[in-house]
């Protein structure tokens, strides 16, 4: 038997999201979602939060695109001359590797926003990132040392096995290329007594998991142990803010929501979970 955590990142983001979400969650096969202490719908979030309390829910840290958490003059080296967060993980990367990021401000900033999570109610399950920023050497034991203190007992380690079909789908190189770099960082991280799967899924076809991939996707998974499915579902069109992520938002809902997705599983012999039951397995 596979247990299969279904977890949506970008909870708080946009309404349009949290709705998405929220639909996934009751029509569907979401288990768990992972929040943005800083997104633009944050409050919207938690209200919805608190009408579905068996919703697992994560920390999603994030030092891209949005607005810090924590006062801006004690992380300046994490800010654009706008005051706001780095435009991309590009950039945010290439400054990280010059020496030009402050792994103190980076600590100080994800407390923030843990404790703004930990501050609204939410009980958190589980640690993951945006575009999983959090997998960068140094930063990577910082979220460790953090969700330590905070009582978190899980982190997200997003090593996707490779698959031949990656590289035979047009215009998809690019991507086939980040998972290989995120999959090195993986393989030196160091979990210091934390919990993760046994199995990630759902980088390569990020934004865009339609049902016949994620089919494709579970069949080759062993039936056995934790594994993790990502996705970003989402209703109609989302904060215009994030167009350029490019991302099939009303797709990602459809496959999550799909009316054979359920019978798919069971005949498959996986079994839907949240990041707390795997913790107390």
């Amino acid at each position: 038997m596979l247990n299969l955590i279904v977890n949506a990142d970008d909870f708080g983001i946009s309404e349009k999201v949290n709705e998405g979400i929220y639909n996934a969650f009751t029509h569907g096969i979401l288990t768990s979602t992972s929040i943005i202490a800083n997104g633009r719908a944050f409050d919207h979030a938690v209200g919805i939060y608190k009408t579905i309390q068996d919703l697992d829910v994560g920390v999603h840290l994030t030092l891209l695109e949005e607005q810090p958490v924590a006062d801006r003059n004690q992380i300046p080296t994490l800010l654009t001359s706008g005051g706001s967060f780095k435009k991309n993980a590009t950039n945010f990367t290439k400054d990280y590797f010059l020496g030009k990021i402050n792994l103190d401000e980076v600590l100080y900033e994800f407390e923030a926003q843990v404790l703004k999570i930990k501050n609204s109610g939410i009980p958190i399950s589980h640690m993951d990132s945006h575009q999983h920023i959090h997998m960068l050497p140094g930063i990577f034991k910082i979220a460790v040392a953090l969700a330590r203190k905070h009582n978190i007992p899980a982190i997200r380690i997003p090593y996707e096995r490779p698959r031949w079909y990656m590289l035979k789908k047009s215009g998809m190189f690019t991507r086939f290329l980040q998972l290989l770099v995120l999959n090195k960082f993986c393989r030196y991280s160091t979990l210091s007594g934390l919990i993760s799967t046994n199995y990630f899924v759902g980088f390569y076809y990020s934004g865009n998991l339609k049902h016949e991939h994620l089919k494709r996707i579970l069949q080759d998974i062993p039936r056995e142990g934790f594994c993790e499915l990502i996705c970003h579902p989402g209703v109609d069109d989302p904060d215009s803010s994030y167009r350029h992520w490019n991302y099939q938002w009303e797709k990602e809902l459809e496959a999550l929501t799909h009316k054979n997705v359920k019978s798919f599983l069971a005949e498959n012999n996986i079994e839907l979970c949240t990041y707390k039951q795997m913790v107390e397995s």
